[in-house]
């Protein structure tokens, strides 16, 4: 989908009514196509949004760095509507998806961990040094390392009221709906024709919704899941098991022997 100009849209309708694009009517009426067109561009927004501004990111924000816990989020990206972060942890190796969600317990636990590729992930307003709040996305643990991400969302509603703003969503659905309201408005009888082929790309789009549960994205039930897990599927992913191995890894519990000497005696029978 390439994106289009509220100029652009206002033109091809100003045409499509009637009215020359350089022409007095166009003119006057400039202000009434272009709240038309927000119009449309908004209910589809709001009403089909999931579907049509899913959006794959590999290149937003890159890369970790490490040491650093708080990440900024894509331009495009609205942090309120459902999102999916994986990380790489070897390059060029498969993505593993982050669970979501950082606990109490968990921040409580860092100085424990050592630095390393996170689990786990939550989003956080972080004030700026201009005291602008803002949401950023907060890794845990925090990376040791460059560990390329992966993020799976839909855009944000984008502002639409200047000639250069670029639509959000599918420009046709837009254009559609705005001409299908404004051949209503000025009493055209084919807007009736109009009218089918929006209904009709509408209902492909439902459908589709339908057929993916309702929305293509994932949603995460915010829990906090506790395990003994010996493998190394995932380090961190047991808190008691982490701090039993930091534990080991500080201290010798048994002294090897040494010559004759013997430290544990077996019974005979």
């Amino acid at each position: 989908m390439a994106a289009r100009t509220l100029l652009s849209l206002r033109t091809e309708l100003a045409q499509r009514l009637g009215f020359s694009s350089s022409g007095s009517g166009a003119i006057l009426q400039q202000g009434l196509f272009n709240s038309a067109l927000r119009s449309a561009q908004e209910q589809l927004f709001f009403e089909f949004g999931d579907l049509l501004t899913h959006r794959v990111n590999d290149t937003e924000p890159g890369s970790t760095v490490s040491g650093q816990a708080l990440y900024n989020f894509p331009v495009d990206c609205d942090p309120l509507k459902p999102l999916t972060i994986s990380v790489q942890r070897s390059s060029g190796g498969t993505y593993y998806e982050l669970s979501v969600g950082v606990s109490v317990g968990e921040h409580n636990i860092s100085p424990v961990i050592n630095d390393t590729w996170p689990s786990r992930y939550d989003i956080r307003n972080e004030a700026t040094s201009a005291g602008i709040v803002k949401p950023m996305i907060e890794l845990w643990p925090t990376p040791n390392d460059a560990y390329a991400l992966k993020l799976e969302y839909n855009t944000k509603l984008g502002e639409f009221d200047e000639d250069g703003d670029l639509s959000t969503i599918h420009p046709q659905l837009i254009f559609l709906h705005a001409l299908v309201n404004m051949k209503a408005h000025y009493q055209q009888a084919d807007y009736q024709i109009y009218a089918t082929q929006l209904y009709g790309l509408l209902g492909r789009i439902k459908a589709v919704g339908l057929q993916a549960g309702g929305s293509t994205r994932r949603y995460f039930k915010r829990t906090q899941t506790f395990s003994l897990d010996p493998s190394s599927y995932w380090p961190v992913g047991s808190n008691v098991t982490t701090q039993i191995n930091n534990i080991i890894s500080d201290h010798t519990f048994i002294i090897p022997a040494t010559g004759t000497d013997s430290y544990i005696i077996t019974a005979d029978s």
